[in-house]
């Protein structure tokens, strides 16, 4: 588990369980949490990216941040379309932040992703598709 604690910046938490990936993004985010999310983000799916893989983003507490953090988000996304993701489960509530991440999957062409309320549904969903977290 990664986790950051310089909340002036945004924050994050990722937590791997199983095959799936999840990502607590916190606050308004500098490019530079950004950064660090992305490599913490890449550094945890190697471990599981020898198989098929699922990400639950949940960006209920997520306050946005600056144009320039999107880039690294961008990178990673093609990052991870090369290295098995297939599922892909945001929970969030504004709908700007569905509109920004929606841009941002562009760069998963191979990964089926779907938007929730609550992460619940998302988890729901993820097992379903046979991403079963214990």
């Amino acid at each position: 588990m990664t986790t950051t604690k310089d909340r002036r910046h945004g924050s994050y938490k990722i937590e791997v369980n199983n095959q799936t990936i999840t990502v607590r993004f916190y606050g308004s985010w500098s490019k530079e949490t950004s950064e660090k999310m992305c490599k913490a983000f890449m550094q945890e799916v190697t471990a599981i990216s020898n198989k098929p893989w699922a990400c639950i983003i949940d960006l209920t507490e997520w306050e946005l941040g600056v144009p320039e953090a999107w880039a690294p988000i961008a990178e990673t996304n093609r990052w991870c379309a090369k290295n098995n993701q297939v599922f892909e489960a945001v929970v969030c509530t504004m709908s700007i932040q569905k509109f920004i991440l929606k841009a941002l999957q562009q760069e998963l062409p191979n990964t089926e992703s779907e938007f929730f309320a609550s992460e619940s549904q998302a988890i729901n969903w993820l097992a379903e598709k046979g991403f079963i977290l214990s």
